[in-house]
C-alpha cells in the first residue's frame, strides 16, 4: 500500500476507533488533529464512511455512531474497514451487509485486497455476493470458466475472493490444488449444499501471498519509462515492489520490479505502450514486440 493510502487508512482507522468508543466528532477538530483540510474530513464522512450508520447532531454539527453499532468493531475489523474505505470502488457490492461482515467478531473475512490500481468490478456483483455466502457457509460450487477459446467446468471448494491490483479472483481448491479464477470469467455459478472443511494452512498461505501467482520464485524485470509518463510512476507504485534505480537526464526513469510470472508485468507494459520498454530480461521485450506485430497484422 502506497504512503498516501497508509495515511488515509490510519486516519480512517482512528476515526472509526473514536466513533466505536462513543465519541461525537467534529469536522474542524478532526481536520486540526490530522493536519488536513476540513474538506478532506468531509470527504471521509460523505464518501469513505457513507455506509456507516452515522447520526448527526443538527445543533452542534457533530457526528456519532448509531447506538446499535457501538463497540461492534474490534481492532482487526477497524483495520480491515479502514483499508477498504479508501478503495470501495473495487467492490462489486459495498453495502451494509459487507460492513456487517467486516465487523464480525470472528476476525475471519471472505475477501482479501492486494493493491488497487486498474479495473472496475461493477459487473460482477451477483457472483460476488453468492460466492461470499458459499465461502462463509463452506459450500462447494459448480461453475463454467472461459479459458482462452474453450469453456471448462469445475467443481471446487471456494476459499477466498481476492483482489490483486484491481482484478477480482476466486481462490478455490480443485482436484487437491489451490487455483485462482478470474471472477469476470466465471459463469453458470451453482452453490451446492455439499460442504467442506477448509484447510487452515491454505488460508494462512493466501494471507501471505503477494500475487495471484502465489509464492513461485521471483525474477527481476528492469524497465525504461519515458519522461512523458515518469511522474505517474514517481507519484505512486504502479509496479509490485517498484524500485527507482535511476532518474535519467531527460526526465525518464529506470525502474525495477520482481515478479513471479511474466503475466504480472506484460499487461502493465502493454497498457503504457509506447512509454515503457523492458530492458531486462530482453526475451520479454522481444515477446511483447512479437505480440504487437501480430495485433497489427490481424
Amino acid at each position: 500500500m502506497g504512503k498516501r493510502n497508509v495515511l488515509l487508512a490510519s486516519r480512517i482507522a482512528d476515526i472509526l476507533l473514536r466513533l466505536n468508543n462513543g465519541q461525537t466528532l467534529y469536522l474542524n477538530q478532526l481536520a486540526e488533529d490530522y493536519g488536513v483540510d476540513p474538506r478532506t474530513i468531509r470527504r471521509d464522512i460523505d464518501e469513505r464512511l457513507t455506509d456507516l450508520p452515522l447520526e448527526r447532531d443538527e445543533r452542534s454539527g457533530g457526528y456519532r455512531l448509531a447506538p446499535a453499532m457501538l463497540g461492534r468493531f474490534d481492532s482487526n475489523s477497524i483495520e480491515i474497514f479502514s483499508q477498504l474505505a479508501g478503495v470501495k470502488g473495487l467492490f462489486p457490492t459495498f453495502n451494509k451487509s459487507l460492513l456487517n461482515a467486516i465487523a464480525s467478531p470472528t476476525g475471519q473475512h471472505n475477501f482479501l485486497v492486494h493493491g488497487h490500481k486498474y479495473l472496475s468490478s461493477g459487473d460482477q456483483s451477483e457472483n460476488f455476493s453468492r460466492l461470499q455466502v458459499a465461502i462463509d457457509q463452506f459450500r462447494k460450487i459448480n461453475f463454467s470458466y472461459q479459458r482462452h477459446d474453450e469453456t471448462r467446468h469445475y467443481h471446487a471448494a471456494p476459499y477466498k475472493l481476492i483482489n490483486y491490483n484491481g482484478v477480482w479472483y476466486l481462490s478455490a481448491m480443485h482436484d487437491g490444488r489451490m487455483k485462482n479464477f478470474t471472477l469476470s470469467k466465471i459463469a453458470d455459478l451453482d452453490c451446492t449444499f455439499e460442504t467442506f472443511i477448509p484447510d487452515k494452512d491454505r488460508l494462512n498461505q493466501l494471507q501471505e501471498e503477494e500475487s495471484v501467482w502465489g509464492k513461485a520464485e521471483k525474477f527481476e524485470v528492469v524497465l525504461k519509462v519515458s519522461a512523458s509518463v515518469a511522474e505517474y510512476f514517481l507519484r505512486r507504485q504502479l509496479l509490485i515492489d517498484q524500485v527507482v534505480q535511476e532518474q535519467l537526464p531527460d526526465g525518464g526513469l529506470i525502474l525495477s520490479t520482481r515478479v513471479s510470472h511474466k503475466k504480472e508485468i506484460l499487461p502493465i507494459v502493454q497498457y503504457w505502450i509506447p512509454h515503457l520498454k523492458i530492458l531486462k530480461p530482453a526475451a520479454l521485450q522481444t515477446e511483447l514486440e512479437e505480440e504487437v506485430k501480430a495485433w497489427l497484422a490481424d
